[in-house]
C-alpha cells in the first residue's frame, strides 16, 4: 500500500485518517451521543413520547430525505465552485466525496479538527494541488464568517430574551464573539496583511516578557500570518477582479446550504403535527450552528443534544424536544457521517 503522494508537498494518508484517531473518535462520538439522547429522554418524557411516535406524519421524514440530498450536493457544490477553477473538467463526485469524507472525520474529531484535511486529502488524490485546495476552502470560509455573525445577531434579535441563561446562553454569546472577531481579523489581514503581522509581533512582544518561549512563537507566526495573507490578499482580490460572480456564488451557496440545515428542524416540528411558527425554528437553529461551529467535542455531540433542547423548550412541548433532536442530528449528521465512512475506508482502501 503507497503511504505517500509522489510530491514533497504531499499528504500521507494514515496522517489524515488515521485509525486509531478514528476508532477512537468514533468510540467517543457515539458514547456522548447515546449518553446525551438517552439522559435527554429520560428528562422530558412525560408518558407521551412513545404516543407522539405513534402519530407521525411520514411523509414528513420522506421530505426529510430530500433535505439530506440537499445539504451534501450543496455542500460539496460550494467547494466545487472554485475546485472546477482550478482543475477545469473535475467531476462534481469528487467534491461531493469530499464533502462526505469532511462530515464524517468531523464527527469523529475534537472540535471537528479532522474534517478539513480529510476533504483536502480527497481533492489531492483526483489532482488538486495543495495550495489551491486551501485556497478553495477559504474562500468559503470567508463566506462562512460573513454569513454566521449576520444571522446569528437576527436570530438573537428574534428570539431576545427566549435564549435560556446559564450554559446555552454563555456559549451563545462565545460562538458570536470568536465570528465577529475572526470576521474582523480577516477582514484586517487581506486588505492590510502588514497591519495584521504587527499586531501580532505586538502582542509577542507583550507575552516575551512572561515566556521567551511562547513570545517567539507568536512573533513568527506574525510573520507567517504576513507572508500567508499577502498571498490569499493577491488571490482573494484577483478573484474578485476578475470574477466577482464567484464570491457571490459562495456566498448564496452558504446561505442556501444552512437555510436547508434550520428548516430541516422545522419539518420535524410538522411531523409531529405541533403548530410552531417557522421564523423562531429557524432563529433556533440559527443560534445552535453558532454556538456548535467550535464545539470541542467530536461533532459537537452532547452539546449539539443539549443545546437543541433548551433553544427549542420556549417553543416545543417537552414531549417532542427530544425526538426532534434525535431527527435532526441523524439525518443531517449520522446518515451523512456513515456515507462519508464509506468514502473514507474506499480511499484509504485505494492507497
Amino acid at each position: 500500500m503507497s503511504q505517500e503522494p509522489n510530491d514533497k508537498s504531499g499528504m500521507n494518508v494514515l496522517e489524515v485518517f488515521n485509525p486509531k484517531i478514528i476508532k477512537r473518535g468514533i468510540v467517543v462520538f457515539i458514547s456522548i451521543s447515546l449518553v446525551t439522547l438517552v439522559g435527554i429522554f429520560l428528562y422530558t418524557n412525560t408518558g407521551k413520547t412513545l404516543e407522539a411516535w405513534s402519530t407521525i406524519n411520514l411523509g414528513y421524514i420522506a421530505l426529510g430525505l430530500i433535505f439530506i440530498f440537499n445539504d451534501i450536493y450543496i455542500g460539496g457544490l460550494r467547494n466545487h465552485v472554485f475546485i472546477k477553477e482550478f482543475v477545469p473538467g473535475i467531476s462534481q463526485m469528487v467534491s461531493i466525496k469530499a464533502n462526505l469524507a469532511n462530515i464524517f472525520m468531523g464527527a469523529v474529531t475534537p472540535s471537528q479538527s479532522g474534517g478539513g484535511p480529510a476533504q483536502w486529502y480527497i481533492f489531492y488524490r483526483n489532482g488538486v494541488k495543495l495550495p489551491d485546495i486551501i485556497s478553495a476552502s477559504f474562500f468559503n470560509w470567508v463566506s462562512t464568517l460573513v454569513f454566521f455573525p449576520l444571522t446569528g445577531a437576527l436570530a438573537i434579535y428574534i428570539l431576545k430574551d427566549r435564549i435560556p441563561d446559564g450554559f446555552v446562553y454563555h456559549l451563545t454569546q462565545f460562538g458570536f464573539s470568536v465570528f465577529t472577531t475572526l470576521l474582523i481579523v480577516i477582514v484586517i489581514g487581506l486588505f492590510s496583511p502588514q497591519l495584521l503581522g504587527k499586531a501580532i509581533f505586538l502582542i509577542g512582544n507583550l507575552i516575551n516578557n512572561l515566556s521567551k518561549k511562547w513570545g517567539e512563537k507568536i512573533s513568527n507566526l506574525g510573520t507567517k500570518a504576513i507572508t500567508t495573507m499577502s498571498d490569499y490578499q493577491k488571490k482573494y482580490i484577483g478573484l474578485l477582479k476578475t470574477k466577482p460572480q464567484l464570491m457571490i456564488y459562495s456566498f448564496l451557496l452558504t446561505i442556501v446550504l444552512y437555510f436547508n440545515k434550520y428548516a430541516l428542524a422545522y419539518i420535524f416540528v410538522l411531523a409531529f403535527g405541533l403548530e410552531v411558527e417557522f421564523w423562531p425554528i429557524i432563529a433556533v437553529m440559527s443560534v445552535q450552528y453558532l454556538l456548535l461551529y467550535f464545539a470541542p467535542t467530536p461533532g459537537g455531540s452532547g452539546i449539539a443534544e443539549v443545546s437543541l433542547v433548551a433553544l427549542m423548550a420556549p417553543f416545543v412541548a417537552e414531549d417532542y424536544t427530544g425526538s426532534i433532536t434525535l431527527l435532526h442530528r441523524s439525518f443531517l449528521l449520522f446518515i451523512p457521517a456513515l456515507l462519508g465512512a464509506w468514502v473514507v475506508l474506499k480511499q484509504v482502501a485505494k492507497e
